[in-house]
């Protein structure tokens, strides 16, 4: 896709960061052997979103902590690129870094690159699906590949417990 495809502005970032913000619970189910985390492919658990921005509103700090894994994002809305970005660092030494955009005020879609500790390579597309007035969050995806193989659905579930 074309940085202008994927473009963003700064509002939108503050309204991604908005619905991002707060404390989830997950459902995941592992859709790979993720390294760090101690399960299997297939294998479910359970965890905690923690979603906050900085004090002036600039970056979203995100802290995902499910099974043994856990995983740190900063997201910010790049000037230059017109677009969202994350870094996103996971125990075992996976990283993606990760392009979000707005479809609708309900879906946000993302594409991401990525390497996993041995030096896979990681790609996907997939999006965002919030429903129940924010409440309850969709991590999707039919495209996620790993070391050049397409890997199960992803379809990770996150419930607002807090703001």
């Amino acid at each position: 896709m074309s940085a202008q495809e994927t473009s963003s502005t700064r509002k939108e970032f503050k309204e991604y960061a908005r619905l991002m913000s707060g404390r989830f619970t997950s459902e995941i189910k592992l859709i790979h052997d993720w390294p760090g985390h101690n399960k299997k492919k297939g294998d479910l658990i359970s965890g905690v979103r923690l979603g906050r921005t900085s004090l002036d509103g600039e970056a979203l700090i995100l802290t995902d902590a499910a099974g043994a894994g856990i995983l740190k994002e900063i997201c910010a809305y790049n000037a230059s690129t017109k677009q969202i970005e994350s870094f996103i660092v996971f125990n075992g030494g996976t990283v993606f870094h990760c392009v979000t955009w707005k479809e609708t005020s309900n879906k946000w879609n993302w594409e991401l690159k990525g390497s996993m500790k041995n030096g896979e390579k990681v790609s996907a597309r997939g999006y965002w699906q919030f429903s129940d007035d924010g409440k309850k969050l969709d991590l999707i995806s039919n495209d996620f590949t790993i070391g050049g193989k397409k890997t199960d659905k992803l379809h990770d579930k996150y419930f607002r417990v807090g703001k």
